[in-house]
């Protein structure tokens, strides 16, 4: 019998090969086969990541929610949700450049899991993993879109509200983390040990601040720093990848 640990792998490789195909046929422009095999390639990685909860054997909520594989989950949800509302769909079908890029990420990871340990057997655990890749996810999509506003693209101002999105839900990961070191893990949230995640708060605080600050003025607001930050971010995470 086939474990759930390799049903989760077959899954998530399927799911990788339907994202990539996907990107293949929206550059020729084959609109209904892009679309199809998107929307495959995101039922795969949902049954990929739901399975991956019990990759040991047990269930593990955290197994779930590791960056590398539920990053391109989250990216697709949310152009997946995107392409319902939007009237450029050529624009929204780009992202899948960064779907397939953060796919190709996860193929090449490790494909084990941290073994799970009773401190951080609580609800706030998985929940600020939720929340800080969904945070990554809605930062990521706004650096793209604000990079195709630049570029003319007037559809693509929907930047600033992934930039606000984001910006919530980081802050949500923040104070669930700050619950969790302290009541799971018992000891109290350490700032100098939080640079990174401090620093992106600051960043985009002051990003929403200068946004709101020139709309005031009469001017547009491009927010070319989100793009600059999203190459910081990008970065990081190869750097922790390797």
């Amino acid at each position: 019998m086939m474990s759930l640990a390799s049903i989760s792998l077959k899954f998530l490789y399927s799911a990788i090969v339907s994202y990539t195909s996907s990107l293949f046929f929206f550059f020729l422009k084959k609109k209904r086969l892009t679309e199809f095999l998107f929307i495959t390639g995101f039922i795969f990685h949902t049954i990929s990541q739901v399975s991956r909860g019990w990759f040991i054997g047990i269930f593990t909520p955290n197994a779930m929610f590791e960056e590398v594989f539920f990053l391109p989950w989250c990216l697709a949800c949310l152009v997946l949700g995107l392409r319902l509302f939007s009237k450029d769909k050529d624009l929204i079908y780009t992202t899948l450049v960064l779907i397939f890029l953060f796919s190709v990420i996860a193929f090449i990871y490790p494909k084990g899991i941290f073994p799970p340990f009773p401190k951080v057997k609580t609800i706030f655990s998985p929940l600020f993993f939720f929340f800080e890749v969904f945070a990554h996810a809605c930062f990521i999509l706004g650096a793209w879109f604000a990079f195709w506003y630049l570029r003319g693209k007037e559809h693509a101002r929907i930047f600033h509200s992934f930039v606000i999105w984001g910006f919530i839900l980081y802050s949500l990961a923040q104070v669930v983390g700050a619950i969790l070191v302290l009541f799971g893990l018992g000891c109290s949230f350490q700032l100098e040990r939080q640079t990174y995640a401090i620093s992106n708060l600051v960043v985009f605080l002051c990003c929403l601040c200068s946004s709101a600050l020139f709309t005031c003025l009469g001017y547009e607001e491009k927010c070319p720093l989100v793009f600059s930050r999203f190459i910081t971010h990008l970065i990081f995470k190869l750097q922790r990848a390797f």
